[in-house]
This record gives C-alpha cells, sequence and structure tokens, in this order.
C-alpha cells in the first residue's frame, strides 16, 4: 500500500496532472479529515519537540527532526518560510531545509500552535484512481526568538496540502506534500521554486563535468549493490563492495529511501541500515538491478554554508529480487539524489551522496494552468462518536436468587438454614445507543436474562420446638428429615435504560462505563427438586415417634425428582453497572468488553404474602432479589 502510493503519487501527480473533485460518503470523509488533522497534530508536536530539545539537547533536537522529515512525501517539499519574521529571506525551504533551520534560528527554542478547531478544508481532489489530496487551512502562531535578536510572534494563515491513498477500501499513507501562505497567488512548482533558493552560476562547461561525475556516482551505487546481489561473488569481495559502496556517502547515517522492502515500516534506514537489510533480506541475491544514469534530469547547482556545493538528481532506479528467499519484490523507482561536492577553480572533487528520496513534484499545478486556487471553505467534520449506534450485548455470569425468607430461617423459633449455592446464566441483547457528545451517550434495547441457584436442605431429625396436634388432637413435635436438592430458573425480558461514558477519541483504545436501570418482565420461572424427604412426630405423652400418613402431617418421599413451572407477576427493577476497555474496530464500530454487576432492587416473588417454613410455621414475607455478577462482551456500529 505505501510503495504503491509513493509510485503513483509520482507518476501520476507529476506527469499526467488531471485534478477533479471526487464523491466520498460523509463517513469517509470523516475519516479522511481525521486522519489529515492528525498529520497536523503531529507537525505541530514535533516542531515543539524540537524547539525544545534544541536548549537542552541538540541529538535529541537532531532526532525529532527526522520524525518532522517522516510527516513529508519527501525531503525536497517545499514549505512556505515562516521562520523569518520579517519575510526577507526565501519565500520557500525544502523540508530538510526547514528544519535545520529551526534548529539554528531559534537556539533559545521555538514553539508553535495550530489553530485547529478553526481549521477549513477544501474539497478532495483525486489524482488517479487511488491517490487524493486536500487543503487545509489553518492559522499558525509562532513564539521565538529568531537568532537571538527579534521575537517572531506572527500568526500566518497557511494552507498544507495533504495527500492520501487508497486501498483494501481503507485510506492511509497521509503525507504533506507542501506548505504555503493562503494569502499567496503562487502555485507551488517543484522546479520553479528550487531556482529562487541559493542558485549558483555555473557555465554549461562546468556544468557539464559536474553532471558527468554525477553519472559516474549513480553508475558506481548501481554496480556496487548489482555486485553485492551477485551470489557468484565471494565473502572477501563482497566486505570491499560494501566499503565502496559506503564511500559513496559523506556518512554512513546518511538517510536511503528504504527501496528494498515491499511495505516498510519507515520510508527512510540509514546507510548502514540500508546495507545491513539489503544482506538479510535477499539471502539468495538479486536478479536485476539498473540505475537510468544517462537519462538523468538535474536540479540547480545551490551552495552550503560551508562553502561546498549541492544538486539534485532524478534517476529511476529498477530492482528485482526475491525478498527473504519468497516472493519475488519488482520495481520501478523514480529516486532523487542529493549530492555534494567541492570546487575548486574548474576542478570538482569529493563526489558525495547526502541522501537518496522518492522523487515528487507539481501537487500544485492546477487542471488549466493558471490563476490562483481557491482557500479551502468546508468546515472541518472529523469521525465522531455523537449520533445513533446499533449495539448487540452479551453476558455470562453467575447469578444469585436471595430469598429473606428462606435466609431468615436461621433465626426461626426452630432455627435451620439452606445451604445456597448461586449459578449461571446468560443474558443477550439488540439496542440502541444514542451518543450526545464523543464520551457520553444514553442506551436502550431488548435483552433476554437468566437466573439460578441451587437450595439444599439437609436435616437428621430436625425437631420443631412448638407443639402440634394431630387429627385427634394429640400432642406431639414435628420432626423432619431431609437430604434434597432444589434448582430454580428465572427468565425475564428485559428493558435496559443506560447512560454510559467513552474515554478518548474515536478509533482510540479507551475504556468505557455504564450504569442505570433494568426493567424487567418475568417470562418463565420452574423448579427442579430432587433427594429424600421424611416428616415424622414425637408424642411426648408416650415418648413414641409415629410415621403413619393417617395421622394428618406425616409422608415420605425417597429418591423423588420432580418439576414443576411458578408464577411471578409485576415487573422487577434492578441497578446496572458495567466498566471495561473499548477496543476500536476502525472509526465506526468497537467492541466493549469488562465485568458487569446487576443488583435487584424490587421483590421478584411481591405477589405473595405469607411465608411457610418446613414445619408449616407462617411468616410474613420477605423479598426476593435476583443479582448478577459476569463478563459483558458488546459490538456497536454507527448508523
Amino acid at each position: 500500500m505505501k510503495r504503491s502510493f509513493l509510485l503513483i503519487l509520482i507518476f501520476i501527480l507529476i506527469y499526467l496532472p488531471v485534478i477533479k473533485a471526487v464523491e466520498f460518503s460523509e463517513k469517509e470523509k470523516a475519516v479522511i479529515y481525521t486522519n489529515a488533522v492528525k498529520v497536523l497534530e503531529n507537525y505541530q508536536t514535533v516542531i515543539n519537540q524540537m524547539g525544545e530539545f534544541v536548549v537542552n539537547d541538540i541529538e535529541k533536537a537532531k532526532s525529532s527532526s527526522e520524525g518532522f522529515l517522516e510527516l513529508f512525501v519527501n525531503r525536497q517539499v517545499l514549505l512556505f518560510n515562516d521562520l523569518d519574521p520579517s519575510h526577507k529571506l526565501s519565500e520557500f525551504y525544502e523540508a530538510e531545509t526547514y528544519a535545520s533551520n529551526v534548529l539554528l534560528w531559534y537556539p533559545d527554542g521555538l514553539s508553535i500552535s495550530l489553530d485547529l478547531g478553526n481549521a477549513k478544508v477544501s474539497n478532495i481532489i483525486t489524482h488517479d484512481e487511488t491517490v487524493y489530496s486536500l487543503d487545509i487551512m489553518v492559522k499558525k502562531t509562532m513564539n521565538g526568538n529568531y537568532l537571538n535578536q527579534t521575537m517572531n510572534k506572527n500568526t500566518e494563515e497557511l494552507t498544507f496540502r495533504i495527500a492520501f491513498g487508497t486501498g483494501n477500501k481503507s485510506v492511509g499513507n497521509f503525507r504533506i506534500v507542501g506548505i504555503r501562505n493562503a494569502a499567496s497567488n503562487m502555485l507551488i512548482d517543484y522546479s520553479k521554486a528550487l531556482q529562487e533558493v541559493n542558485a549558483e552560476n555555473f557555465n554549461n562547461e562546468d556544468l557539464a563535468k559536474i553532471q558527468a561525475e554525477v553519472k559516474n556516482k549513480l553508475r558506481d551505487y548501481a554496480n556496487f549493490l548489482s555486485l553485492l546481489g551477485d551470489p557468484q561473488e565471494t565473502a572477501d569481495d563482497k566486505e570491499f563492495y560494501k566499503t565502496s559502496f559506503t564511500g559513496l556517502f559523506a556518512n554512513t547515517d546518511i538517510k536511503l529511501f528504504n527501496d528494498i522492502a515491499p511495505s516498510p515500516a519507515t520510508k527512510l534506514i540509514s546507510v548502514s541500515e540500508y546495507l545491513a537489510n539489503y544482506v538479510i533480506d535477499y539471502p539468495n541475491g538479486i536478479r536485476n538491478l539498473s540505475v537510468t544514469a544517462d537519462s538523468t534530469k538535474f536540479g540547480n547547482v545551490m551552495k552550503n554554508e560551508d562553502g561546498s556545493y549541492y544538486t539534485y538528481a532524478n534517476a529511476v532506479k529498477f530492482f528485482s529480487g526475491s525478498y527473504k528467499g519468497k516472493e519475488v519484490f519488482r520495481e520501478n523507482f523514480p529516486l532523487i539524489f542529493k549530492v555534494s561536492f567541492n570546487a575548486a577553480g574548474k576542478t570538482f572533487t569529493d563526489f558525495k551522496f547526502n541522501s537518496i528520496d522518492i522523487s515528487s513534484q507539481d501537487f500544485y499545478e492546477s487542471a488549466t494552468g493558471d490563476g490562483a486556487e481557491n482557500k479551502p471553505e468546508l468546515v472541518i467534520k472529523p469521525v465522531t462518536r455523537k449520533g445513533l449506534w446499533l449495539m448487540f450485548t452479551g453476558g455470562f455470569g453467575q447469578t444469585q436468587i436471595n430469598s429473606a425468607d428462606i435466609n431468615s430461617m436461621a433465626s426461626a423459633r426452630t432455627p435451620y438454614s439452606w445451604d445456597v449455592t448461586p449459578k449461571y446464566g446468560l443474558n443477550a441483547g439488540v439496542g440502541a445507543t444514542y451518543n450526545f457528545t464523543d464520551n457520553i451517550g444514553v442506551r436502550s434495547g431488548l435483552e433476554f436474562n437468566t437466573f439460578s441457584s441451587n437450595y439444599a436442605l439437609f436435616t437428621d431429625n430436625l425437631r420443631n420446638k412448638d407443639l402440634s396436634y394431630d387429627i385427634n388432637n394429640d400432642p406431639f413435635y414435628k420432626i423432619v428429615d431431609s437430604d434434597m436438592d432444589s434448582l430454580v430458573k428465572m427468565s425475564f425480558l428485559t428493558f435496559p435504560f443506560m447512560v454510559n461514558y467513552t474515554s478518548g477519541k474515536p478509533g482510540k483504545l479507551g475504556f468505557y462505563g455504564e450504569a442505570g436501570v433494568k426493567v424487567s418482565i418475568p417470562l418463565n420461572t420452574t423448579y427442579n427438586a430432587s433427594g429424600n424427604y421424611e416428616t415424622s412426630g414425637y408424642y411426648p405423652e408416650d415418648g413414641s415417634i409415629q410415621t403413619a400418613p393417617e395421622l394428618g402431617w406425616f409422608y415420605k418421599r425417597e429418591n423423588f425428582n420432580e418439576s414443576d413451572d411458578v408464577t411471578l407477576r409485576g415487573v422487577n427493577l434492578g441497578m446496572y453497572f458495567s466498566a471495561g476497555v473499548n477496543i476500536p474496530i476502525g472509526y465506526y464500530s468497537n467492541i466493549n468488553i469488562g465485568p458487569e454487576v446487576m443488583i435487584g432492587l424490587t421483590d421478584v416473588m411481591n405477589h405473595v404474602n405469607n411465608y411457610r417454613d418446613i414445619f408449616d410455621n407462617i411468616y410474613e414475607h420477605q423479598p426476593t432479589k435476583i443479582n448478577n455478577f459476569g463478563i459483558r462482551i458488546s459490538f456497536a456500529y454507527k448508523l
């Protein structure tokens, strides 16, 4: 994707500059605007880092400047010169020169701010089926001491042209291809701008000598790489070629365009990294490598501050090889070589490569070729969570059916206790969320919930403390022997009413929190009881124990197993809480994963007035409430 974008950017945007508006959906535009604004945020951040580090740590400042250059299509992109507060110097500098001047001209530091909240954007224009660009107009405020002589607090309205590519139904590779003053009528042309920046006058004879030497260097560049990639060459000879190749550059830290990796994570790498990757990634050697030295196009010759000179050479490189010994990587690269040299009279020596980058030009060439471009006027509408979302939820966890009637038996007139074990339940639902902001919204919908608990009763000749009377009016004490289990299951149709919060910006990993009330309507309640249960009576008048059923209360059930339904009425209310991680899937869908808690507020058995214990003692009914503690996962998609 990255490679295709850069290549099409050259052959289409340079040589076939047909610009027209293109239609994207509102969602697609929002994604494009969001990514373009991210580039400007990074632009602001990196310049401020450079301005901070230059005061105390020049090496960190230089490192940040490399990050600054990564924001651009290449190092030769032209930037409006807002570093000179009086605007007496050149109107444009290349990105590499601009970065160097930040460090040189603002030794006491520099900070900038972009008024991104009021930025305006142009229509998106297409240059090919997969390459597009747009303009963002934004006010940039400087704050620094220029050359320790003049405070630069200028506010300039700048237009950033940002290009991007498409592929696999997504957009990417957002890069800055030019920055100009929004009030300027000038349409940037790469070759024209170069003529205005420190161009030196050499006669045709001298230029011929310089260009001939540069062509020789290009041939050496291609030759050494070809020999290094030839599996027939000996290891000793390859070490010589490595040394010779390194000698073509001013130093081993010089940055080269990474044209040997199909999808490079970093587009500019050092000479030493380039050589190491070249050997490791092509263990079987290369198939073909050439540079069109004879048809090289040259830029003007400029003078460095140290008295040396430099020029640019545009040449096409063809490369073919089995990447990591597997798939064949084959590509043409229009490269731009920056070459420095020294001059003494008519003698030109010490030609060295200072950088090798992918070439691009003329992003600002219009379809008609004349007239100033219109200023961006559209309000930027980046990706937002605001609006209506469709949500699917599911959960699994431990549920509790807490009966205060059963729990109270531990303090009854004849105390005993049930062994209550929470069981597991499921919930699934569909609903809608409406976000009022990027972070706050409300949710409702329809859910199906299940709850279950197990009740076990174990008694061994448990005798009631109160006297009872049989059908003959003889007094006795009731006795219960029990070894039984009862599994209770409840299901509800639930309507959630939630308020939720999601942290961070759309498309970023964050956390969520949700709280509210669940209103549930009972659907079905069942129980399954099994085990052994026997009642008997102790007659204190004669000390006997009777079990005869004809006396009215006594019975015995062995190895029984029975199921039945229970009717619930009314509406149940529960307080709900959930919090966890929000995982974006693109910009318009996400997954939430986290624990959830539902605490019952009302009595699901509110239609019952009295409760009878195992001895048929009557008590006033106490509430039965349901709880849930589990894990929730939900998927949401913005409509």
